[in-house]
C-alpha cells in the first residue's frame, strides 16, 4: 500500500511539473536535461535557486527557474534560454534578469542576478545538478 501511495504522489507531481511547464511556454516534446538547486546571496535577500534546463525540438534549449527568499515564504519566477554554456532570462513578475553560466561538466551552474523594480536586489547564485 505504501509503495501504491508513492507512485501516485511522484506521477502527481509530474503531470503538475509537465502541465506548470507548458503553461510556461515550453514547446512541445521537450525533455528536461537538467535540474538545478543552490543559494543564492543577494544585498537584502538570500535563499535557494532552482533552474530547470529543458531540450526542445529544433534545438533551443528553454530554461526556467525560481528564487525563494528564506526571510519570506515568497519567490520570484524567471525564465530565458541556454546557448552554449550561457544562461540569459527575465524574471516573469518583476523587472530584472538572472544570468548565468553551465560548467564544462555540465553538473553546476552559477551567475547573478538583479532586480531593477523593488525590492531592488542583486546578488549571485550558484547551483548543483540533482
Amino acid at each position: 500500500m505504501e509503495k501504491i501511495r508513492v507512485f501516485l504522489a511522484a506521477a502527481l507531481l509530474g503531470f503538475c511539473l509537465i502541465g506548470c511547464a507548458a503553461m510556461m511556454g515550453l514547446p512541445q516534446g521537450s525533455v528536461l536535461v537538467g535540474d538545478y538547486q543552490g543559494p543564492f546571496n543577494g544585498k537584502f535577500f538570500e535563499g535557494t535557486i532552482e533552474v530547470q534546463v529543458y531540450e526542445a525540438p529544433g534545438g533551443s534549449r528553454p530554461v526556467f527557474g525560481r528564487l525563494h527568499q528564506l526571510a519570506e515564504e515568497g519567490f520570484i519566477d524567471f525564465r530565458g534560454q541556454v546557448t552554449g554554456n550561457r544562461m540569459d532570462a527575465q524574471f516573469t513578475m518583476a523587472d530584472g534578469t538572472v544570468t548565468g553560466e553551465l560548467s564544462a561538466d555540465g553538473r553546476t551552474m552559477s551567475g547573478s542576478y538583479k532586480l531593477t523594480d523593488w525590492p531592488f536586489d542583486r546578488g549571485t547564485w550558484t547551483a548543483t545538478k540533482r
